[in-house]
């Protein structure tokens, strides 16, 4: 079982725990198996990254993937510390997401 960024997830991926809204609604239950539909909803409502069974299929190394969690990490907690005032307001939540992962993208260019 491993957490993933929800821009990573792949059709066929199984969900390893329940999904939830940020107002604790489910949105999947653990063990369901992913399907475009699902990954577009779960984007939907906002969710940044989810837990799946098994190893990594993208063909990253352990190392890498603890490399691109600290990454993505720092740049959450760099983003909460920033706007934590805003929170936990969904529109801002989306604009965190969004600007997390063209960080994340532009920082990984760089290395």
């Amino acid at each position: 079982m491993y957490k993933i960024d929800l821009d990573k997830v792949k059709p066929g991926m199984t969900v390893a725990k329940s999904v939830f809204t940020v107002q604790d609604a489910l949105l999947l239950k653990s063990n369901v198996r992913l399907t475009e539909k699902n990954i577009y909803m779960l984007k939907s409502w906002g969710v940044r990254d989810i837990w799946v069974d098994g190893t990594a299929e993208d063909g990253l190394s352990a190392g890498q993937m603890d490399t691109e969690t600290a990454l993505r990490d720092t740049i959450d907690e760099s983003l909460r510390a920033k706007f934590s005032e805003t929170l936990p307001n969904p529109i801002m939540e989306e604009i965190m997401r969004v600007a997390g992962n063209l960080l994340e993208k532009r920082l990984q260019k760089e290395k």
